[in-house]
């Protein structure tokens, strides 16, 4: 048998493994979710024409992006589960909807008493 001596450590469930930096999202995150629309966004406000209500519709629209990737970033689910991302749990409902699934082909009645 496996035997375990010393003191055994239990961690809460509401750990989590990374620290968050800015609205509980860390550095790598931002990093990987963030700056690729940030830096497109750079991209198309500097592409012509310069117009004053061109560049207004273009810096709005840049904000609605990185604002709608900050909330989904940030967004917790479940209010009492504070280490489950709004990610994590889109993965796990996905994962949970294409499970196998298990078809009985007889009655209930007939499957146990036989």
């Amino acid at each position: 048998m496996n035997e375990h001596k010393g003191k055994k450590f239990v961690f809460p469930e509401n750990v989590e493994s990374g620290y968050g930096i800015f609205l509980g999202i860390t550095l790598r995150e931002l990093a990987i979710y963030l700056l690729p629309p940030a830096v497109i966004g750079f991209i198309i406000l500097a592409l012509p024409p310069h117009n004053v209500w061109l560049m207004l519709f273009k810096i709005m629209l840049i904000l609605i992006v990185l604002i709608m990737v900050l909330a989904f970033l940030s967004s917790r689910p479940i209010r009492y589960r504070q280490n489950i991302r709004f990610q994590d749990y889109l993965k796990l409902r996905t994962d949970y909807k294409q499970r196998q699934k298990l078809f009985y082909t007889q009655k209930k009645k007939e499957r146990f008493f036989r």
